[in-house]
């Protein structure tokens, strides 16, 4: 259900303002008694702390498993660049395995959570060329995030059952 309220998310400013010594996300711009400490709000990405804005890097790994067994031609560990746009845009590559990441982003329940919804395409394996969901949670201080994508292939009868997923931790 959550992927569905993506498109709506990503196209309208997030601010996170500081009220009463918490952090308040919202949709309105923070007023004069608090502080707006998102990229939007503060008009400059580089500058604001608590950002998923900007690129990442990060050794992932890429993999796929068929009835609960791994699939070797989908399991590849290689560098991956992702950039988080202020629009809620995120997109990607992995030159090594040829993986192009492209989608959205959204703030989550929490500050350091955020939801993704992206397509891959272009992968060397075809079948982890999908729409994936998953998450990124963000660790500010220290620059770095746990990336987290799914996808699952829809059970037809007589078909295999196959899982993929992507997983890293990102650094900026």
């Amino acid at each position: 259900m959550a992927a569905f309220a993506l498109p709506a998310l990503a196209k309208s400013p997030i601010y996170r303002c500081l009220k009463d010594g918490q952090t308040v996300l919202t949709d309105v711009p923070c007023t004069t008694t608090t502080t707006a400490t998102s990229p939007a709000a503060a008009g400059n990405p580089a500058s604001a702390p608590e950002s998923i804005v900007g690129q990442w890097r990060g050794q992932t790994q890429f993999q796929g498993a068929q009835n609960g067994q791994l699939i070797e031609e989908a399991h590849t560990v290689v560098p991956l660049t992702l950039t988080f746009s202020a629009d809620g845009k995120v997109s990607g590559k992995s030159a090594d395995n040829g993986c192009e990441l492209l989608g959205l982003w959204a703030p989550g329940v929490t500050p350091r959570l955020f939801l993704l919804d992206v397509t891959l395409e272009s992968c060397r394996y075809e079948g982890l060329n999908r729409r994936y969901t998953g998450s990124v949670i963000a660790t500010f201080p220290k620059n770095f995030a746990q990336l987290t994508l799914q996808a699952f292939t829809l059970p037809i009868l007589g078909q295999p059952t196959r899982r993929y997923d992507v997983e890293t931790t990102l650094r900026r």
